[in-house]
């Protein structure tokens, strides 16, 4: 179904365009953006990775496990800890922050045992940990199991029990625990699709009938359901969080399929794609910069930044725009702080 090009053509489009609604999300500019953004932008992001895994690419574990260690969890730490310093000189004692009782040694903890809650700082980096730890999950359960749809349901299983059982200590797990399994259904559904991708036609094909039918799915099941904060497990109704990821995924990969077909391979999209994580740890701080201008330059109060949709998209170009400077020093001059 997929060449080597169109599938790196739609993955790249996907990746970029994902992580610009990350963004988004973030102003929290509106509850319907907010609500809708968080059915699937993390599920997507998952379901991508996981379709991305082989074992032909990577056959050996030990081999696997370090390579992955440096891609996330080496950034993980080192942008963590220039969050914390921010946070501890600056950002603390300004605006939402500003006479917060969090002790200056709890996100400290928090870094180590990795704990998403714990991470005040920049909330957001609980995901590259979280990514590593599920990978480091599905490998050998994949090996053991033979089949990544039992993988999926099992781990979505262990997650609804999770959250049903033990609900108030669940998102504080360490090593993003709590969240890690619900991830896990994510990352092995992609696996899964990708393995049996000539069969998986609701997804793949046809493209303007699964378009409109997952949309509609997707706008009907969040009506339902509540607004999702995945990483204290806040999933609202578990069969419809697990849906509305499955058709918010649909949706992205029939959109982005058209985006690669219509604009080709675009190396701006390349490169935005190959950014998603300096992106995803930097972008909170820029909006801290970008309030602290307009606030101390402008006298601007910081809550009007943001205070509707248009404000809120305007908002996060501006941010995603100033992380892109990172994205090209990094990439071409510091390959060694994201493992590449």
């Amino acid at each position: 179904v997929f060449s080597a090009m169109k599938r790196v053509g739609w993955i790249d489009y996907a990746k970029s365009t994902g992580i610009f609604l990350v963004v988004l999300l973030h102003t929290h500019c509106t509850y319907v953006t907010t609500s809708i953004l968080s059915a699937f932008r993390l599920p997507l992001f998952f379901f991508i990775s996981g379709f991305l895994f082989s074992y032909r690419s990577n056959p050996d574990y030990k081999g696997f496990a370090y390579k992955r260690f440096r891609q996330l969890v080496v950034p993980y730490l080192w942008i963590n800890l220039l969050s914390y310093v921010a946070w501890l000189l600056v950002l603390r004692h300004f605006g939402n922050d500003a006479g917060d009782s969090v002790a200056w040694h709890e996100p400290l903890w928090a870094i180590v045992a990795g704990i998403p809650p714990g991470l005040v700082h920049d909330i957001p980096l609980w995901s590259l940990l979280c990514f590593f730890v599920v990978e480091m999950i599905y490998y050998p359960l994949r090996k053991k199991m033979g089949r990544g749809l039992l993988i999926a349901v099992a781990a979505w299983m262990v997650s609804y029990l999770n959250c049903e059982y033990n609900s108030e200590h669940v998102s504080t797990l360490p090593l993003c625990l709590g969240p890690a399994f619900a991830a896990l259904g994510f990352y092995a559904f992609g696996n899964y699709v990708r393995d049996n991708s000539c069969r998986f036609g609701f997804m793949l094909r046809p493209r303007l009938l699964t378009l409109s039918v997952s949309s509609v799915s997707l706008l009907a099941l969040w009506w339902h359901n509540s607004t999702i904060q995945f990483f204290i497990c806040d999933y609202g109704n578990y069969p419809l969080f697990v849906l509305e990821g499955i058709f918010g995924i649909a949706v992205m990969i029939q959109v982005c399929m058209y985006l690669c077909e219509w604009l080709g391979d675009n190396g701006f999209v390349r490169f935005v794609s190959n950014g998603t994580l300096i992106i995803c740890g930097f972008h909170l701080m820029m909006f801290s910069l970008i309030k602290g201008v307009m606030w101390f330059g402008f006298h601007v109060d910081p809550q009007m930044l943001t205070c509707n949709f248009e404000r809120g998209l305007l908002f996060s170009v501006v941010a995603f725009s100033l992380c892109l400077p990172l994205i090209y020093v990094i990439n071409r001059h510091l390959r060694f702080l994201v493992g590449k």
